[in-house]
């Protein structure tokens, strides 16, 4: 029975490591296996477990020191003395447990992940690499972050290779397009991307991005001849494509033919056939064609009376007000959302939107009625109780907001971003009420949460 404790307690305890990142449940179980030792091994094991559940670790490694003395060869005990040196910050000792604990169990694929963390820590990105090629021969998963760490060494034509393995595995992830554009971005000597792209347009000559992305590549290199070589490649391939229409529009900015642009802009963003990337694409780039052009700003104003239609484009409206707000316009612009409401109440992603700005203007009234019937209607969204408790927690009532924080995370899943600001608001909360012990429990709870 004791002993069927112990591996429940180690199971869990596992669970909670380093970055978070899940660690696989069958190769835990195989580094759990403490059997045929003695008592007195098992007290003090069960000890070290105790102790680092409550944070202490120093008291932790000497519990697992006892167990060493009577047992050297449980590759778990220097793997849980690894996790508790790593919370010290003594990354060189939790490096030589767990490469002690890898010699006599070579494959286990929760010291692999482990070993690459701390590698990654200490900027041992070679190691890193060659800990994480180990693991894809495992499983294929890791390929992901393998790629990112061929990132960091700017091996940006490895990474490029990886990502098109992963999604060959895995299908289309929308974090891979983000870490290819990012490679597209940074790296200096474009070859290997250039490289990259036509492999790919080999593969698919249907593949729009691939296109999108050469000619943006040669037009970064002044290379006009061949981006409009590739131009014509795709115009004979797809000439339907609504990608099509994207490369007019990033032409019309190029050009400063700001009406032209906002028509194409105002033809995507109304077809509910276009994907969400690419019309985020479109707008982004409007944005940023904004930030560098003050004057830009008056244009819109102009065509937003004359040549746009709200009932067909409310979506548009809504982004051109957040485009304006960034650029410091006053707070009429909120009333666009408002209306939006009065025509969409139930429109999640509508009150999303508008919540943040009415908090921006202080208009924590219309905030707090708004938010308490967004909650009625989507008890199960952990935004709402984060904006709850924040207007709560603005008037005073900090046992009410850490009510509505602690309801939030009970809707977390999978959404680090929020879990870390409903912790660290909690923190905030106990804080004001002179409750430090507690409010230190949650900062760190908050701060441990890793968000890319």
């Amino acid at each position: 029975m004791m002993k069927s404790i112990y591996c429940v307690l180690c199971n869990f305890l596992c669970s909670y490591f380093m970055l978070a990142q899940e660690v696989p449940q069958q190769s835990i179980s195989t580094l759990n296996d403490i059997s045929n030792v003695s008592k007195t091994f098992e007290d003090a094991f069960y000890n070290a477990l105790s102790f680092r559940l409550i944070e202490k670790h120093q008291k932790a490694i000497d519990a697992i020191d006892e167990c060493l003395k009577l047992d050297n060869t449980k590759p778990i005990l220097y793997y849980e003395k690894a996790k508790n040196y790593f919370e010290l910050k003594a990354y060189d000792l939790a490096q030589d447990n767990l490469e002690i604990a890898l010699e006599r169990m070579p494959k286990n694929e929760a010291i692999l992940t482990n070993l690459q963390k701390i590698y990654f820590v200490q900027q041992k990105y070679d190691k890193t690499i060659a800990t994480l090629r180990k693991l894809v021969e495992i499983d294929p998963k890791y390929k992901k972050s393998l790629a990112q760490a061929y990132v960091y060494t700017e091996q940006y034509g490895k990474s490029l290779e990886v990502l098109s393995s992963y999604e060959s595995a895995f299908g289309y992830d929308t974090s891979i397009e983000k870490l290819r554009n990012r490679i597209y971005s940074v790296s200096k000597d474009k070859t290997d991307v250039i490289i990259h792209l036509e492999k790919a347009l080999d593969r698919n000559p249907q593949n729009e991005n691939a296109y999108v992305k050469l000619i943006e590549v040669y037009k970064g290199l002044n290379k006009h001849q061949e981006a409009s070589k590739v131009l014509l490649r795709f115009k004979a391939a797809m000439p339907d494509s609504p990608l099509m229409d994207y490369l007019t529009f990033r032409d019309y900015l190029y050009t400063n033919d700001t009406v032209k642009a906002t028509e194409i802009m105002k033809k995507l963003t109304s077809n509910n056939n276009i994907s969400d990337t690419l019309k985020g694409k479109v707008l982004d780039d409007y944005r940023t064609y904004g930030k560098q052009n003050p004057n830009f700003t008056a244009d819109l104003n102009s065509m937003e009376s004359s040549t746009l239609s709200e009932e067909e484009n409310m979506k548009f409206f809504m982004e051109l007000s957040a485009f304006q707000l960034a650029q410091g316009s006053t707070e009429s612009l909120l009333k666009v959302y408002e209306e939006n409401l009065n025509v969409d109440s139930n429109n999640f992603s509508l009150i999303k939107d508008t919540l943040p700005l009415l908090l921006y203007y202080g208009k924590n009234k219309k905030a707090k009625e708004l938010v308490s019937s967004a909650i009625e209607k989507y008890p199960s969204q952990p935004f709402l109780y984060l904006i709850n408790g924040h207007l709560l927690a603005k008037e005073g009532e900090h046992k009410k907001a850490i009510t509505s924080y602690s309801d939030g995370l009970d809707y977390i899943v999978d959404n680090p971003e929020y879990e870390r600001a409903l912790y660290l608001k909690m923190a905030v909360s106990y804080e004001a009420l002179g409750a430090p012990d507690k409010a230190k429990k949650y900062q760190s709870k908050g701060e441990k949460i890793s968000i890319e």
